[in-house]
């Protein structure tokens, strides 16, 4: 944010500013009605975890949708539409902090890897042979990282970036619909 206001790095992206507040904003919102609406019916009740990761899905869905039928530019990325799909990929980014949060699942990044580092880094018990915190973790890092090189590669593709999000969103639907099929709270 602090750079889109001098314009920085200064490749012709106008509004980079409001683009990133608006992503801000947007993650904010998703974090805060996300973990209240779980908080309000219990972190481990099915019916908000579901209904959660269907938003989730759905927004990516909506995005990809909007890439597919060329709503949002993927090539011109200096075009004003592409602040369409900010709010939704932010939103579903807070409400998945708060869903892994709200499952107990804090040691495990769904966003950013730098605090998994750390983690991992300052771990006591890194080496020992019984860790399930450092297991979870340098799984989450290795599927991060697997992650994004399937998304460079797909990003090579005229649709790739579409293509990943499609990805996203029927993985996060899926998971969505899992959740009817857990019993009636989350051990």
């Amino acid at each position: 944010m602090a750079d889109g206001t001098a314009n920085l790095p200064g490749n012709g992206a106008p509004l980079k500013w409001l683009r990133s507040i608006l992503a801000i904003l947007s993650f904010m919102v998703g974090s805060f009605v996300s973990s209240a609406v779980i908080r309000h019916f219990g972190s481990t009740r099915r019916l908000p975890l579901c209904l959660s990761f269907l938003l989730q899905g759905s927004s990516i869905l909506l995005v990809a949708i909007f890439i597919t039928i060329n709503v949002i530019p993927v090539i011109n990325t200096s075009s004003d539409r592409v602040l369409l799909g900010i709010p939704f990929l932010s939103w579903q980014f807070g409400a998945q902090v708060a869903a892994s949060r709200a499952l107990g699942y804090s040691e495990i990044p769904t966003t950013v890897l730098t605090s998994v580092y750390n983690d991992l880094a300052s771990d006591p018990d890194l080496w020992s042979s019984k860790n399930a915190k450092r297991n979870r973790r340098a799984a989450a890092a290795f599927m991060v990282l697997a992650g994004g090189i399937s998304g460079a590669w797909l990003s090579r593709l005229e649709y790739g970036f579409a293509i990943g999000l499609w990805i996203g969103g029927v993985i996060k639907v899926m998971l969505g619909i899992a959740w009817l099929f857990f019993g009636t709270a989350v051990t």
